[in-house]
């Protein structure tokens, strides 16, 4: 097949992103249909006369999401998406069966964490006239209590932010902000506890999320993640009527959610009349392609809540982060908002807002991708160097941790101890034999150590 595509060189859009942009709208509207072969790298660069490099590019973005597949010495496929985009509903996926052991995280190493952000990846100097300047500017600010909601100025950028970076559909109005995550999620359990009895959480996964619910009276399902993300078989049978999911970069698996198990995702909460509430903690920092839309963006039945925080990407120290409402819960929201006082600073709201607006956030997102891609391949060869060749990088395109596999028959303690003792945190994710799937954080480890380390 030939498909029509006139690359625009005068656009500031790079070539490869309108080609990956062309060749997805094509496949969503059906025009390139599911299991159709795309014409190869080489037929396709010389046909529109751009390099092999640009197709390479949009093939690979196209493959990280899903809307393709690479059949080994047949070439390129079109995606079955199962076509949510004409309005019908999923198939769930069969029940696996396989011999699997989890791992939470040893709460005995609780002293092994990095939490923190690469020092020194903010611009502190920025930071300081930016907020010198609220000082300034917004004097009459200072003396007053914020917005229960959160600042409009930073709300409003924050909107255009997630629209811009994220593919998200959100307006102002929307947006509640507050000191962390875990904050917004007992707001949001104390609006919808009355009309929702069970949540479904992701396991391995972020805990403290499932310890939320349960502190507001939900009975809580722990749902398998898979490679591609949740086993939507379980959460079919589980009744849950809220998903607490991250498809973009799974804590701590590091699975992305292709863009077929996305829209069957949105077509359980359609069908089920069921919300999703999407953590898109760290979905910014990707290394080799781009940030994969959210989940918000493709949601045309107003049925996922949003959750972004700016902790990973500037510093844990700030506490700022937001919630997305769809607008179908606002008059809930509306309803026990006064119950809830502002937990995040007014003075750092109206400075990141200015931040955000002036542009400062896009530069320092391209500065952080730089120090966490080489880091990223420092605790590689620190792994290999500690354990052998037999390490194997299973996920490490985005975020600020990789997971890994190796192969050993000690102990999931003894993995724990071994690598701890090199002052590195690892948690086991899953033993399947004696290969073991571990998680490794690295964005608080400094370069000396790592490269002394070698």
């Amino acid at each position: 097949m030939i498909f029509t595509f006139i690359p625009d060189k005068e656009s500031k859009k790079p070539v490869y992103i309108q080609l990956y942009e062309h060749i997805r709208d094509e496949i969503k509207n059906q025009t390139i249909k599911k299991g159709e072969k795309l014409p190869s790298i080489r037929e396709t660069a010389s046909t529109y006369k751009i390099s092999k490099t640009t197709v390479e590019n949009s093939y690979f973005q196209l493959l990280t999401e899903g809307y393709i597949e690479s059949l080994p010495k047949k070439g390129y496929f079109a995606q079955d998406l199962r076509d949510y985009f004409s309005g019908e509903g999923i198939e769930p996926t069969p029940m696996e069966s396989e011999n699997t052991t989890s791992y939470n995280e040893a709460e005995n190493h609780d002293k092994f964490k990095n939490e923190n952000v690469h020092l020194g990846s903010i611009d502190t100097k920025i930071w300081k006239k930016l907020y010198n300047r609220v000082l300034t500017d917004f004097e009459e600010e200072v003396y007053s209590s914020g917005s229960y909601q959160g600042e409009y100025k930073l709300r409003y950028e924050i909107s255009n932010f997630v629209n811009k970076t994220r593919g998200g559909k959100t307006r102002p109005e929307q947006i509640v902000i507050g000191a962390g995550i875990q904050y917004l999620i007992g707001i949001l359990a104390g609006m919808v506890k009355n009309q929702i009895k069970t949540a479904a959480v992701e396991y391995p996964g972020y805990e403290k999320a499932k310890y939320i619910f349960e502190d507001y009276g939900f009975q809580t399902v722990d749902i398998p993640v898979k490679e591609d993300g949740l086993n939507l078989q379980y959460l079919e049978d589980s009744q849950a009527e809220i998903a607490y999911v991250s498809p973009s970069h799974q804590f701590p698996t590091g699975s992305l959610m292709p863009i077929g198990k996305r829209l069957d995702l949105l077509s359980w909460a359609e069908k089920n009349k069921s919300f999703i509430l999407e953590d898109d903690y760290d979905s910014l920092i990707r290394f080799e392609s781009l940030p994969v839309p959210c989940l918000q963006g493709l949601d045309k039945d107003d049925r996922v809540i949003y959750l972004g925080s700016f902790s990973k990407i500037l510093t844990p120290a700030m506490r700022m982060s937001y919630m997305i409402l769809p607008e179908r819960l606002l008059e809930s929201y509306r309803i026990i908002s006064s119950k809830y006082t502002q937990s995040a600073s007014k003075l750092e709201q109206l400075t990141l807002a200015s931040f955000i607006e002036e542009g400062h956030i896009y530069k320092h997102l391209r500065k952080i991708k730089r120090i966490y891609s080489r880091k990223r391949n420092l605790i590689k060869e620190y792994l290999e160097y500690l354990w052998g060749y037999e390490v194997t990088m299973i996920s490490a395109d985005s975020g600020l941790h990789a997971v890994v596999s190796l192969e050993s028959k000690k102990s999931a303690e003894e993995i724990i101890d071994f690598f701890a003792d090199k002052g590195v945190l690892v948690n086991i994710i899953r033993k399947k034999g004696d290969v073991y799937e571990i998680s490794i954080s690295y964005s608080g480890l400094s370069f000396e150590e790592l490269e002394l380390s070698l």
